[in-house]
């Protein structure tokens, strides 16, 4: 496919079931006039399946809501978070998308997808900053699963994303918050975040991990938690808890009387949707740069058990990862902890040194 500029107008230029087309876009700009081919290819695959009589190749919109939704939907009715991100992403490719049919869909499509998705600014980011290669990637892997779905139902021919490089992601932004950080931060926290951060800095667990523990979850007497959900068997896990966990949970456990350790506060049948805005607005009003994302109390617990020895094997079991190269993600040490390690090397060499 090819678009060209003549006379301060787009055409565009292509082959057909070997039939060249070859027409003015009408279009000013050159995404206009992408957009137009498109469409015109749709067209033209659509009038020639018609006329051989096989079923139309259903457009990417209609087969998202009709057939890839409801999919979803039972797919992951035990995580609805996945869900939703799946449909957030749905929307992010419908917007480039459009009418096009599954059919004219090529990896030359999902290239300029690519492109375009990583210039466009974040949604209600002040920063302007544009979208994360890892936005880009989650896009790109809920249109491969779709597509898959479309090939075993026989709507498509192909996966348009298999032969498409995802973005290489900087998985190493995040950070280890300092003792002095975390005094600062958890004081200008409010009650609910605070306990939230306690217990993801004293267990690693994830947000939404302990924004759902359940009061049947934590068992005072052998002072552990259960997390009973999770998208594999690794991440159903027991975590033992330590004196500062178990305290916040124990005291939780006691004072509440429905089953959410961390209710709603418009809803105490259900559990605290999100903190990631309060904990923003803590980091802000705290005034700790560079600033940090909620995620990184769990990087920073998880860094601080494998410094303090911790074997790996149990450190990927608390974590609740399926591997352990993915808890050496997690696992970077501070510059505190290299500066001890090269002390201990050096004087470790000094006792070694043979007597001149």
């Amino acid at each position: 496919m090819a678009v060209f500029k003549r006379g301060g107008v787009w055409w565009y230029d292509f082959l057909t079931a070997g039939v060249r087309i070859r027409q003015s876009s009408q279009a000013k700009t050159k995404a206009e006039a992408l957009h137009a081919e498109a469409l015109r290819r749709s067209q033209l695959l659509l009038d020639t399946s018609r006329r051989a009589g096989s079923a139309p190749s259903p457009l990417f919109v209609d087969f998202a809501q009709d057939e890839f939704a409801p999919w979803c939907a039972n797919e992951h009715q035990d995580h609805p978070s996945t869900y939703a991100r799946y449909m957030r992403s749905i929307k992010a490719l419908g917007d480039f998308i459009g009418q096009r049919t599954l059919q004219s869909i090529d990896a030359g499509l999902v290239e300029r997808y690519k492109l375009q998705r990583s210039q466009q600014p974040r949604k209600n980011a002040k920063s302007r900053r544009c979208v994360t290669p890892a936005g880009v990637n989650r896009d790109l892997s809920v249109l491969r699963i779709l597509f898959n779905l479309a090939v075993r139902l026989g709507q498509a021919s192909s996966n348009p994303v298999k032969g498409v490089r995802f973005l290489p992601e900087n998985n190493l932004r995040m950070r280890v918050i300092s003792r002095d950080e975390e005094a600062t931060y958890l004081k200008a926290a409010g009650p609910l975040l605070r306990d939230v951060a306690i217990i993801m800095l004293e267990t690693g667990m994830r947000p939404a991990e302990v924004c759902h523990l359940q009061r049947s979850d934590v068992d005072l007497q052998l002072r552990s938690a259960s997390v009973r959900t999770g998208k594999t068997i690794y991440a159903r896990r027991h975590i033992p808890l330590t004196d500062r966990a178990y305290e916040v949970l124990r005291s939780r456990v006691l004072s509440g009387n429905g089953e959410w350790l961390f209710p709603c506060p418009f809803d105490t049948n259900k559990p605290v949707g999100e903190v990631r805005k309060a904990h923003d607005a803590t980091v802000k009003r705290a005034g700790i740069k560079p600033v940090f994302r909620l995620y990184d109390l769990r990087h920073t617990a998880l860094t601080r058990m494998a410094m303090s020895g911790m074997d790996l094997p149990t450190l990927r079991e608390l974590a609740g990862h399926s591997q352990i190269q993915m808890t050496m993600r997690y696992v970077h040490p501070t510059p505190e902890h290299k500066r001890r390690a090269v002390r201990h090397f050096e004087q470790s060499l000094a006792r070694t040194q043979p007597i001149a």
